[in-house]
């Protein structure tokens, strides 16, 4: 399996994407090791034998706490292959008048700081041991801007320093690329502050797909970078998204194409 008497680290394990790439290392023979902030969430995490996955409560915008858990696990688990960075806070819209700067650097730290220090600590033990792959998690709105301004900048930001590090480690045999998705229904996209008080219709009707992402697609995308199989692809930024950013421009001309019924797609003429 590919990613037998492996470790991948996994930032944001305890839900989401990253749980679901978690799932999929296991079937895969892996081992991963989730790192979340959410201790009371992470409690929860059930990938069948306790033996099969290792759990770690930190905050991934702490170095000391992140240093402590590669010294902790590096001599007992198998080989570290692959890191996945998906930790990061649920954004608000705000405007720009009305975001304290706590809140910018709450959004920064998790997503941009966390992948820094991410990649820092775990991918740098990999370059030293010449193998290895790393995915950031990056965003549709790391491309176009929203209103999540801090959450945009740090996905925008995420692109480049994927891009830079994978050709810094390129003759250390470490790839690293970029996945970015569309809306996916995970807990990002609803957290409990906006629990059933957002109305998905405008996400919905802006993707040609005319449907939310969900996490276990995403990771299938994630798990085909981590392995073997992707072994030509390094800087690059995957995007997810239903065909979102390829279908911007046809919002001015009416919106998408509708198929129409009991009508030949080649408009050909008998």
């Amino acid at each position: 399996m590919i990613f037998k008497n492996q470790t991948i680290v996994i930032t944001g394990g305890a839900s989401g994407i990253g749980l679901a790439v978690a799932k999929k290392v296991i079937l895969h023979q892996g081992t991963p090791l989730l790192i979340d902030k959410n201790a009371e969430q992470l409690e929860t995490v059930k990938l069948g034998s306790d033996s099969n996955f290792i759990k770690s409560h930190a905050d991934v915008g702490n170095e000391d706490q992140l240093k402590k858990i590669i010294e902790e696990h590096i001599k007992i688990l198998p080989p570290i292959k692959g890191l996945v960075c998906s930790a990061g806070k649920a954004p608000i819209p705000k405007r720009i008048e009305d975001t304290e700067l706590s809140e910018w650097n709450e959004i920064i730290q998790s997503h941009l700081t966390g992948t820094f220090l991410s990649c820092k600590i775990f991918g740098s033990h990999m370059a030293k041991n010449l193998s290895g792959s790393i995915v950031n998690l990056s965003s549709i709105l790391g491309y176009n801007s929203g209103p999540v301004l801090a959450y945009g900048a740090a996905k925008a930001a995420i692109k480049n320093l994927t891009a830079a590090l994978s050709t810094q480690w390129a003759d250390n045999n470490v790839r690293v690329n970029a996945v970015a998705p569309g809306f996916t229904d995970t807990p990002l996209l609803r957290p409990k502050e906006r629990k059933n008080k957002r109305d998905l219709t405008p996400i919905l009707n802006s993707v040609p797909q005319r449907r939310l992402m969900n996490a276990d697609e995403i990771a299938e995308v994630i798990c085909f970078l981590l392995s073997d199989n992707s072994s030509s692809i390094t800087g690059a930024t995957i995007k997810c998204d239903g065909g979102i950013l390829a279908g911007a421009g046809w919002q001015p001309y009416g919106g998408f194409p509708k198929k129409e019924k009991n009508k030949s797609p080649y408009n050909l003429e008998e």
